[in-house]
């Protein structure tokens, strides 16, 4: 079953003046939008390195990004499974969007805009998460 990484430190990228690149994951749909009901909690500050045996803490271009969790999918059963840390996980479907939507970048800088990608597939999540047992 493939398997997608989910970090933080795309947010960063998100909210970035001079970034390429559309704010989705990538996955063997193309990019895709995640939708989830509620709020990630993730830890604020960093742990000891000599602590972090799963690596979910880095420092990119001097600033503390968390990977939580890794995105699962089996493409002919459209089921996605996130798993969020070592304690739970989320159980969604894989949602084609009707019509398609265009992801736009607007430039205040010259007034431009431009298009970035073509979302055509969203995952979306809208149960409560389950304990990994």
């Amino acid at each position: 079953m493939p398997s997608v990484d989910i970090s933080v430190n795309q947010l960063i990228d998100i909210f970035a003046e001079d970034r390429d690149t559309p704010p989705t994951v990538s996955t063997s749909l193309g990019h895709v939008m995640i939708e989830i009901q509620g709020d990630l909690q993730h830890p604020q500050k960093s742990i000891d390195p000599a602590l972090d045996v799963d690596s979910r803490f880095i420092e990119h271009e001097g600033n503390g990004l968390v990977r939580f969790g890794i995105l699962s999918y089996d493409l002919e059963t459209k089921h996605v499974t996130l798993f969020i840390g070592n304690k739970q996980r989320l159980m969604g479907s894989i949602v084609k969007i009707e019509p398609p939507l265009g992801l736009l970048k607007f430039d205040k800088a010259d007034g431009t805009v431009s298009l970035r990608d073509v979302l055509k597939y969203k995952i979306i999540f809208k149960n409560r998460p389950l304990p990994i047992m």
